[in-house]
Protein backbone atom coordinates (compact mmCIF):
# COMPACT_ATOMS: atom_id res chain seq x y z
CA UNK A 1 0.00 0.00 0.00
CA UNK A 2 2.82 2.47 0.63
CA UNK A 3 4.49 1.70 -2.41
CA UNK A 4 1.44 2.62 -4.32
CA UNK A 5 0.71 5.45 -2.43
CA UNK A 6 4.51 6.95 -3.30
CA UNK A 7 4.05 5.95 -7.03
CA UNK A 8 0.87 8.31 -7.18
CA UNK A 9 3.23 11.72 -4.92
CA UNK A 10 5.55 11.22 -7.52
CA UNK A 11 3.19 11.09 -10.72
CA UNK A 12 1.42 14.29 -8.62
CA UNK A 13 4.83 15.78 -8.34
CA UNK A 14 5.65 15.08 -11.57
CA UNK A 15 2.41 16.39 -13.36
CA UNK A 16 2.88 20.04 -11.49
CA UNK A 17 6.64 20.04 -12.65
CA UNK A 18 5.50 19.56 -16.36
CA UNK A 19 2.85 21.92 -15.62
CA UNK A 20 5.26 24.11 -14.65
CA UNK A 21 8.14 23.45 -17.27
CA UNK A 22 5.12 24.07 -20.04
CA UNK A 23 4.03 27.72 -18.53
CA UNK A 24 7.76 29.03 -18.05
CA UNK A 25 11.26 29.21 -19.09
CA UNK A 26 13.64 28.18 -16.76
CA UNK A 27 16.92 29.41 -18.56
CA UNK A 28 19.37 30.05 -16.42
CA UNK A 29 20.50 33.49 -18.01
CA UNK A 30 16.59 34.36 -17.50
CA UNK A 31 16.17 38.05 -16.53
CA UNK A 32 13.60 39.01 -14.46
CA UNK A 33 10.54 39.98 -16.45
CA UNK A 34 8.66 41.86 -13.77
CA UNK A 35 10.74 44.91 -11.99
CA UNK A 36 9.41 45.38 -8.23
CA UNK A 37 8.12 48.51 -9.54
CA UNK A 38 5.68 46.53 -11.84
CA UNK A 39 4.90 44.27 -10.22
CA UNK A 40 1.54 45.32 -7.23
CA UNK A 41 0.64 43.02 -4.49
CA UNK A 42 -2.67 41.93 -5.76
CA UNK A 43 -0.79 40.43 -8.57
CA UNK A 44 1.52 38.54 -6.07
CA UNK A 45 -1.76 37.17 -4.43
CA UNK A 46 -3.00 35.92 -7.30
CA UNK A 47 -0.16 33.68 -7.81
CA UNK A 48 -0.61 30.16 -7.02
CA UNK A 49 2.00 27.53 -5.75
CA UNK A 50 4.28 27.15 -8.13
CA UNK A 51 7.77 27.31 -9.24
CA UNK A 52 9.83 30.68 -9.89
CA UNK A 53 11.86 30.12 -12.77
CA UNK A 54 15.66 30.29 -12.22
CA UNK A 55 17.55 33.54 -12.10
CA UNK A 56 19.95 35.56 -10.30
CA UNK A 57 20.06 38.76 -9.30
CA UNK A 58 23.48 41.37 -8.85
CA UNK A 59 22.78 42.68 -5.55
CA UNK A 60 25.01 45.20 -4.62
CA UNK A 61 28.02 43.48 -2.04
CA UNK A 62 29.41 46.88 -0.99
CA UNK A 63 27.16 49.25 0.45
CA UNK A 64 27.10 49.64 4.52
CA UNK A 65 24.34 47.58 5.89
CA UNK A 66 21.01 49.52 6.03
CA UNK A 67 18.53 46.87 5.90
CA UNK A 68 18.74 43.36 6.80
CA UNK A 69 16.57 40.00 6.09
CA UNK A 70 16.81 37.45 7.76
CA UNK A 71 14.76 34.73 5.87
CA UNK A 72 14.46 31.10 7.85
CA UNK A 73 13.28 27.99 6.11
CA UNK A 74 12.10 25.96 9.37
CA UNK A 75 13.65 22.87 9.29
CA UNK A 76 15.05 23.06 6.00
CA UNK A 77 17.90 21.22 5.43
CA UNK A 78 20.31 20.99 2.13
CA UNK A 79 18.55 17.60 1.31
CA UNK A 80 15.20 18.83 1.03
CA UNK A 81 16.80 22.00 -1.39
CA UNK A 82 18.38 19.48 -3.37
CA UNK A 83 14.80 17.28 -3.68
CA UNK A 84 13.13 20.30 -4.95
CA UNK A 85 15.53 21.20 -7.05
CA UNK A 86 15.39 17.45 -8.62
CA UNK A 87 11.79 17.92 -8.76
CA UNK A 88 11.54 21.19 -10.07
CA UNK A 89 14.40 20.58 -12.63
CA UNK A 90 16.41 23.29 -11.99
CA UNK A 91 17.69 25.61 -9.16
CA UNK A 92 15.90 27.49 -6.94
CA UNK A 93 16.22 31.05 -6.52
CA UNK A 94 18.10 30.70 -2.94
CA UNK A 95 20.60 28.51 -4.57
CA UNK A 96 21.58 31.52 -6.97
CA UNK A 97 23.28 33.33 -3.73
CA UNK A 98 27.33 33.04 -4.52
CA UNK A 99 28.14 33.41 -0.61
CA UNK A 100 27.46 30.43 1.23
CA UNK A 101 28.28 28.20 4.27
CA UNK A 102 27.36 25.65 6.24
CA UNK A 103 25.34 26.27 9.89
CA UNK A 104 25.88 23.87 13.14
CA UNK A 105 22.56 24.13 14.86
CA UNK A 106 23.06 21.90 18.20
CA UNK A 107 21.24 23.24 20.99
CA UNK A 108 22.76 23.49 24.98
CA UNK A 109 20.64 20.94 25.86
CA UNK A 110 22.67 17.86 26.36
CA UNK A 111 21.04 13.65 27.65
CA UNK A 112 23.95 11.62 28.75
CA UNK A 113 26.70 13.56 27.77
CA UNK A 114 25.43 14.32 23.67
CA UNK A 115 24.28 17.47 22.42
CA UNK A 116 20.27 17.27 21.89
CA UNK A 117 18.54 17.60 18.72
CA UNK A 118 17.93 21.49 18.66
CA UNK A 119 14.07 22.42 18.38
CA UNK A 120 12.98 25.65 16.65
CA UNK A 121 13.02 27.40 20.24
CA UNK A 122 16.78 27.53 21.04
CA UNK A 123 17.92 27.79 17.37
CA UNK A 124 15.88 31.14 16.88
CA UNK A 125 17.58 32.26 20.16
CA UNK A 126 20.92 31.37 18.66
CA UNK A 127 20.37 33.70 15.63
CA UNK A 128 18.28 36.28 17.56
CA UNK A 129 20.69 36.70 20.70
CA UNK A 130 23.87 35.04 19.74
CA UNK A 131 23.81 32.70 22.87
CA UNK A 132 23.23 29.11 23.23
CA UNK A 133 20.30 27.60 25.47
CA UNK A 134 17.93 24.98 26.77
CA UNK A 135 15.61 23.50 23.92
CA UNK A 136 11.92 25.28 24.58
CA UNK A 137 13.59 28.62 26.38
CA UNK A 138 12.69 31.67 23.92
CA UNK A 139 14.83 34.72 24.12
CA UNK A 140 16.57 33.70 28.01
CA UNK A 141 19.59 31.68 28.20
CA UNK A 142 20.14 28.49 30.08
CA UNK A 143 19.61 30.49 33.72
CA UNK A 144 16.60 31.75 32.67
CA UNK A 145 18.31 35.16 32.25
CA UNK A 146 16.74 37.53 29.75
CA UNK A 147 18.96 38.01 26.55
CA UNK A 148 18.72 41.12 24.06
CA UNK A 149 16.85 39.50 20.94
CA UNK A 150 18.24 41.48 17.97
CA UNK A 151 14.69 42.98 17.58
CA UNK A 152 15.45 44.59 20.72
CA UNK A 153 19.05 45.34 19.69
CA UNK A 154 17.33 47.06 16.35
CA UNK A 155 15.17 49.12 18.05
CA UNK A 156 18.21 50.61 20.00
CA UNK A 157 19.34 52.09 16.83
CA UNK A 158 15.84 53.76 15.99
CA UNK A 159 15.62 50.83 13.40
CA UNK A 160 11.87 49.41 12.08
CA UNK A 161 11.49 45.69 12.60
CA UNK A 162 9.06 43.27 11.59
CA UNK A 163 8.10 39.51 11.36
CA UNK A 164 6.49 37.47 9.41
CA UNK A 165 5.38 33.99 9.29
CA UNK A 166 2.65 31.37 8.17
CA UNK A 167 2.33 30.09 11.86
CA UNK A 168 1.11 31.83 15.06
CA UNK A 169 2.94 35.29 15.20
CA UNK A 170 4.14 34.12 18.79
CA UNK A 171 4.94 30.72 17.39
CA UNK A 172 9.25 29.32 18.49
CA UNK A 173 10.79 31.25 15.62
CA UNK A 174 9.21 34.89 15.54
CA UNK A 175 9.19 34.35 19.31
CA UNK A 176 12.76 34.01 19.23
CA UNK A 177 13.32 37.42 17.97
CA UNK A 178 11.56 39.31 19.71
CA UNK A 179 10.38 38.08 23.25
CA UNK A 180 11.34 36.07 26.84
CA UNK A 181 9.97 33.25 27.90
CA UNK A 182 11.57 29.86 29.51
CA UNK A 183 8.45 28.08 27.59
CA UNK A 184 7.82 28.33 23.92
CA UNK A 185 4.14 26.98 24.40
CA UNK A 186 3.20 29.91 26.13
CA UNK A 187 2.12 31.93 23.38
CA UNK A 188 -0.45 34.68 24.90
CA UNK A 189 2.77 35.79 27.31
CA UNK A 190 5.01 35.38 24.45
CA UNK A 191 2.33 37.55 22.14
CA UNK A 192 2.46 39.70 25.26
CA UNK A 193 6.41 40.33 25.73
CA UNK A 194 6.31 40.83 21.93
CA UNK A 195 3.98 43.98 21.56
CA UNK A 196 6.15 45.29 24.61
CA UNK A 197 9.27 45.15 22.21
CA UNK A 198 7.45 47.51 19.97
CA UNK A 199 8.19 45.45 16.92
CA UNK A 200 6.27 47.42 14.04
CA UNK A 201 5.22 44.40 11.80
CA UNK A 202 4.12 41.01 12.62
CA UNK A 203 2.03 38.90 10.53
CA UNK A 204 1.26 35.40 10.61
CA UNK A 205 -1.58 33.04 12.10
CA UNK A 206 -2.85 32.15 15.32
CA UNK A 207 -5.86 34.83 15.91
CA UNK A 208 -6.90 32.44 18.74
CA UNK A 209 -4.40 34.19 20.97
CA UNK A 210 -6.21 37.38 20.00
CA UNK A 211 -10.06 36.43 20.62
CA UNK A 212 -10.04 34.30 22.87
CA UNK A 213 -7.18 35.37 25.40
CA UNK A 214 -8.01 37.44 28.71
CA UNK A 215 -6.35 41.11 27.90
CA UNK A 216 -4.83 40.43 24.79
CA UNK A 217 -7.31 43.02 22.97
CA UNK A 218 -6.64 45.21 25.80
CA UNK A 219 -2.87 44.50 25.13
CA UNK A 220 -2.86 45.78 21.49
CA UNK A 221 -4.74 48.92 22.47
CA UNK A 222 -2.33 49.33 25.62
CA UNK A 223 1.04 49.25 22.86
CA UNK A 224 -0.38 51.69 20.08
CA UNK A 225 -0.81 48.43 17.65
CA UNK A 226 -3.54 48.65 14.59
CA UNK A 227 -5.20 44.95 14.78
CA UNK A 228 -5.85 43.31 11.36
CA UNK A 229 -7.53 39.95 10.51
CA UNK A 230 -7.95 39.99 6.60
CA UNK A 231 -6.17 40.43 3.11
CA UNK A 232 -8.27 43.15 2.07
CA UNK A 233 -7.36 45.34 5.62
CA UNK A 234 -3.73 43.87 4.69
CA UNK A 235 -3.52 45.26 1.27
CA UNK A 236 -5.15 48.86 2.50
CA UNK A 237 -2.52 49.53 5.06
CA UNK A 238 -0.40 52.94 4.98
CA UNK A 239 3.24 53.78 6.35
CA UNK A 240 0.97 55.61 8.72
CA UNK A 241 -0.22 52.64 10.19
CA UNK A 242 2.75 52.35 12.61
CA UNK A 243 2.49 49.41 14.29
CA UNK A 244 0.52 46.87 12.98
CA UNK A 245 -0.48 43.26 14.28
CA UNK A 246 -2.28 41.10 11.64
CA UNK A 247 -3.21 37.44 12.48
CA UNK A 248 -4.49 35.83 9.42
CA UNK A 249 -6.03 32.64 10.74
CA UNK A 250 -7.15 30.87 14.10
CA UNK A 251 -4.35 28.78 14.19
CA UNK A 252 -1.36 27.82 11.66
CA UNK A 253 -1.69 29.35 7.98
CA UNK A 254 -0.47 25.62 6.53
CA UNK A 255 -1.77 25.93 3.39
CA UNK A 256 1.09 27.36 1.22
CA UNK A 257 -1.70 29.40 -1.04
CA UNK A 258 -3.92 30.23 1.40
CA UNK A 259 -4.31 33.98 1.44
CA UNK A 260 -2.59 36.19 2.35
CA UNK A 261 0.16 34.39 0.79
CA UNK A 262 4.06 34.64 2.48
CA UNK A 263 4.91 36.44 -0.23
CA UNK A 264 1.86 39.28 0.23
CA UNK A 265 2.72 39.77 3.58
CA UNK A 266 6.34 39.98 2.95
CA UNK A 267 5.72 42.65 0.18
CA UNK A 268 3.63 44.51 2.03
CA UNK A 269 5.80 44.19 5.53
CA UNK A 270 8.79 45.40 3.20
CA UNK A 271 6.68 48.73 2.32
CA UNK A 272 5.52 49.54 5.65
CA UNK A 273 9.05 49.22 7.07
CA UNK A 274 10.91 50.99 4.15
CA UNK A 275 12.58 54.16 6.16
CA UNK A 276 15.56 56.31 6.20
CA UNK A 277 17.31 54.54 9.21
CA UNK A 278 16.61 50.87 7.64
CA UNK A 279 15.11 47.98 9.26
CA UNK A 280 15.31 44.56 10.54
CA UNK A 281 13.01 41.80 9.17
CA UNK A 282 12.77 38.09 9.82
CA UNK A 283 10.43 35.86 7.52
CA UNK A 284 9.93 32.63 7.97
CA UNK A 285 8.50 29.37 6.19
CA UNK A 286 7.22 28.06 8.58
CA UNK A 287 5.28 24.71 7.14
CA UNK A 288 8.35 23.21 5.56
CA UNK A 289 9.20 21.74 8.84
CA UNK A 290 5.61 20.46 9.61
CA UNK A 291 5.03 18.86 6.56
CA UNK A 292 8.06 17.02 7.26
CA UNK A 293 7.46 16.30 10.40
CA UNK A 294 4.57 14.39 9.04
CA UNK A 295 6.98 13.04 6.52
CA UNK A 296 4.53 14.81 3.88
CA UNK A 297 6.83 14.99 0.57
CA UNK A 298 4.43 16.64 -1.23
CA UNK A 299 3.35 18.92 1.05
CA UNK A 300 6.94 19.67 2.08
CA UNK A 301 7.54 20.50 -1.64
CA UNK A 302 4.54 22.59 -2.08
CA UNK A 303 6.30 24.64 0.82
CA UNK A 304 9.31 24.85 -0.62
CA UNK A 305 7.82 25.92 -3.55
CA UNK A 306 6.04 28.96 -1.51
CA UNK A 307 9.26 30.04 0.26
CA UNK A 308 11.34 30.07 -2.79
CA UNK A 309 8.53 32.41 -4.05
CA UNK A 310 8.91 34.51 -1.47
CA UNK A 311 12.90 34.59 -1.68
CA UNK A 312 12.76 36.03 -5.42
CA UNK A 313 10.35 38.52 -4.31
CA UNK A 314 12.63 39.84 -1.49
CA UNK A 315 16.07 39.63 -3.88
CA UNK A 316 13.97 42.09 -6.49
CA UNK A 317 13.39 44.26 -4.14
CA UNK A 318 17.11 43.88 -2.53
CA UNK A 319 18.65 44.55 -5.37
CA UNK A 320 16.20 47.90 -6.40
CA UNK A 321 17.62 48.90 -2.75
CA UNK A 322 21.21 49.10 -2.02
CA UNK A 323 22.20 48.51 1.49
CA UNK A 324 20.36 45.67 2.30
CA UNK A 325 21.94 41.78 3.29
CA UNK A 326 19.85 39.12 2.74
CA UNK A 327 20.47 36.35 4.78
CA UNK A 328 18.91 32.53 3.74
CA UNK A 329 19.45 29.86 5.78
CA UNK A 330 17.30 27.24 8.45
CA UNK A 331 16.94 26.44 12.09
CA UNK A 332 17.45 22.74 12.01
CA UNK A 333 17.08 20.06 9.82
CA UNK A 334 14.06 17.78 9.94
CA UNK A 335 13.28 14.23 8.62
CA UNK A 336 16.93 13.23 8.15
CA UNK A 337 16.20 13.95 4.42
CA UNK A 338 18.40 11.02 2.25
CA UNK A 339 17.81 11.31 -1.53
CA UNK A 340 18.73 8.26 -3.34
CA UNK A 341 21.54 8.07 -5.81
CA UNK A 342 20.89 9.65 -9.52
CA UNK A 343 17.57 10.81 -8.35
CA UNK A 344 14.70 11.73 -10.25
CA UNK A 345 11.49 13.53 -9.34
CA UNK A 346 10.01 9.58 -9.28
CA UNK A 347 12.34 9.19 -6.64
CA UNK A 348 11.55 12.44 -4.25
CA UNK A 349 9.05 10.55 -1.95
CA UNK A 350 7.61 10.15 1.87
CA UNK A 351 10.76 7.48 1.87
CA UNK A 352 13.32 9.89 1.31
CA UNK A 353 12.23 10.72 5.45
CA UNK A 354 14.67 8.39 7.82
CA UNK A 355 14.32 10.40 11.03
CA UNK A 356 10.44 9.31 11.68
CA UNK A 357 9.66 13.12 11.51
CA UNK A 358 11.84 14.74 13.94
CA UNK A 359 15.48 16.98 14.03
CA UNK A 360 18.53 16.18 13.65
CA UNK A 361 21.45 17.59 14.16
CA UNK A 362 22.83 18.07 10.46
CA UNK A 363 24.05 21.15 9.45
CA UNK A 364 22.20 23.68 7.15
CA UNK A 365 23.17 26.22 4.76
CA UNK A 366 23.47 29.94 4.87
CA UNK A 367 23.01 31.54 1.84
CA UNK A 368 23.40 35.31 1.69
CA UNK A 369 23.34 38.32 -0.86
CA UNK A 370 23.37 41.99 -1.24
CA UNK A 371 25.64 44.01 1.41
CA UNK A 372 28.50 42.94 2.99
CA UNK A 373 27.06 39.08 2.16
CA UNK A 374 30.63 37.37 1.86
CA UNK A 375 31.64 38.50 5.07
CA UNK A 376 29.22 36.07 6.79
CA UNK A 377 30.51 33.48 4.66
CA UNK A 378 34.31 33.74 4.75
CA UNK A 379 34.57 30.28 6.56
CA UNK A 380 33.21 26.73 5.16
CA UNK A 381 31.32 26.64 8.92
CA UNK A 382 29.99 28.57 10.88
CA UNK A 383 27.77 28.56 14.29
CA UNK A 384 24.22 29.53 14.57
CA UNK A 385 25.25 32.17 17.05
CA UNK A 386 27.57 33.92 15.06
CA UNK A 387 24.64 35.03 12.73
CA UNK A 388 23.46 37.42 15.56
CA UNK A 389 26.42 38.57 15.97
CA UNK A 390 28.01 39.35 12.42
CA UNK A 391 24.12 41.16 11.90
CA UNK A 392 24.80 43.05 14.89
CA UNK A 393 27.94 43.89 13.67
CA UNK A 394 27.33 45.32 10.13
CA UNK A 395 24.62 47.36 11.79
CA UNK A 396 27.00 49.05 14.75
CA UNK A 397 29.59 49.78 12.01
CA UNK A 398 27.02 51.58 9.67
CA UNK A 399 25.20 53.06 12.65
CA UNK A 400 28.61 54.69 13.89
CA UNK A 401 29.01 52.19 16.85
Amino acid sequence: MKKILAILLSAIMMSSFTACNNTADTSNNETPSTTIAETTVAEIETDKVKWVPYKQYQLDENSEVKNVILMIGDGMGENIIKAAEIVKGDKLIMSGLENQTFVTTYSQSVTEGKAEFTDSAAAATAISTGVKTYNQYIGVDAEGNNLETICEFAKKLDMKTGLVDRHDVSHATPAGMAAHNTYRGNYRPLLRDMLKTGVDVMFGGGEQYYKTSKGAQSDVEEYGYKYINDETSLLALTKDDSKVLGMFSYENMKNAAMKPTLTTMTSKALELLDNDNGFFLMVEGSNIDVCEAEEDMQGTIEQMQAFDHTVDYVLNWAQDHPGTLVIVTADHETGGVIIPENATADDINDSCFTSGGDHTNTNVLLMAGGAQSAGICKDDVIDNTDIAKYMRKVLNESHGK
